[in-house]
């Protein structure tokens, strides 16, 4: 094999080997995994149903202040949820029970707009965020399909 070839077999494998670290959004890592304990974040709650290719995770974290929240929206492309709009929620498809799901008093909610399950969204994700903002509790969904 020439050397020329070896080097650009080995270029696309790493590039191809990192690419979930070069993509934005990572698909497929759980939240905590994508936005580790620190920053103002501590992760409290951990639900994983599925973990394959279409996975659903849902935890719950508590947030030292505003800019801690503010560091998850950003993190995850969220947005405020739009007025007079339901939630995309996968969270009903869930197997079991969970105690700590759903907040008992939300004050504000964020989703990801780009989904296909919103108007003019392209992809097949869903992101939710659900703050009770008198706690510094809140809880993140994350779906593909």
């Amino acid at each position: 094999m020439k050397p020329i070839h070896a080097l650009a077999i080995l270029a696309l494998a790493v590039v191809g080997c990192s690419f979930p670290l070069l993509n934005p959004n990572r698909e497929g890592f759980a939240p905590w995994e994508k936005l580790p304990d620190g920053s103002g974040i501590t992760w409290v709650n951990k639900y994983t149903h599925d973990p394959g290719i279409d996975p659903l995770y849902l935890a719950s974290f508590r947030f030292d202040d505003e800019t801690a929240l503010q560091l998850v929206v950003e993190t995850f492309g969220l947005s405020p949820l739009p007025a007079d709009t339901e939630v995309a929620t996968f969270t009903e498809t869930m197997p079991d029970q969970i105690d700590w799901f759903p907040l008992p008093n939300v004050t504000s909610t964020y989703v990801f707009a780009d989904s296909n399950s919103y108007p003019g969204g392209s992809r097949e994700y869903v992101s939710n965020l659900w703050v009770d903002s008198t706690q510094n509790l809140a809880i993140i969904e994350r779906t593909w399909w």
